[in-house]
């Protein structure tokens, strides 16, 4: 049940009936219905306390997984291509988990074609750091007015609120890892 699940995501992370109802902008009474299965949220008291709780919306629906290990062959790779992103990503630690504490970050593979952008968007993550070691090719990490060319074997490390932008300067295709933390996608 949902009250149950908001219950104990709220407990998890030492969270009073009361810091959720202000953050949801609700009563903690309704907090405490809602919590006690006693009422049905609207969507968008759902989609505020999946706020406030910091936690996707759709983890508020999803069955609870077991934390356990987890072997993803190369061709079961979660695969995405997202409109404003000119590389697929290959998810290499599993991509459907929910998206709490315990998702600690998420690996991807991606590749980068000859002299091409990344992104024709900037890129910032409000929480996440993230680390780029280049398997094969060239690649420019753009960071403010600096560049920084990173060559097969070399790695970077970007913190959270940090704008940059990816690009390809050479004729071959890029191929490199990246760890983002905590889990972004």
């Amino acid at each position: 049940m949902i009250g149950e699940k908001i219950k104990a995501i709220r407990m998890e992370k030492g969270m009073t009936a009361k810091e959720l109802a202000e953050k949801s902008e609700v009563t903690p009474g309704y907090i405490s219905q809602i919590e006690r299965n006693l009422i049905s949220p609207s969507l968008s008291v759902l989609m505020r306390i999946a706020e406030g709780l910091e936690i996707p919306l759709v983890s508020l629906f999803s069955q609870e997984e077991q934390e356990h290990v987890t072997v993803i062959s190369k061709d079961k790779r979660t695969k995405i291509q997202f409109t404003d992103i000119n590389m697929e990503y290959q998810f290499l630690t599993p991509y459907s988990r929910k998206k709490n504490a315990s998702t600690q970050m998420e690996m991807l593979c991606f590749c980068l074609g000859p002299k091409s952008w990344g992104s024709t968007m900037i890129q910032f993550h409000e929480e996440a750091a993230e680390c780029t070691f280049v398997l094969k090719g060239t690649l420019e990490y753009h960071i403010g007015d600096v560049v920084y060319t990173l060559h097969e074997g070399d790695s970077i490390y970007v913190p959270p609120k940090t704008y940059h932008q990816l690009y390809n300067p050479t004729d071959e295709e890029v191929e490199a890892v990246a760890a983002i933390s905590p889990a972004l996608y």
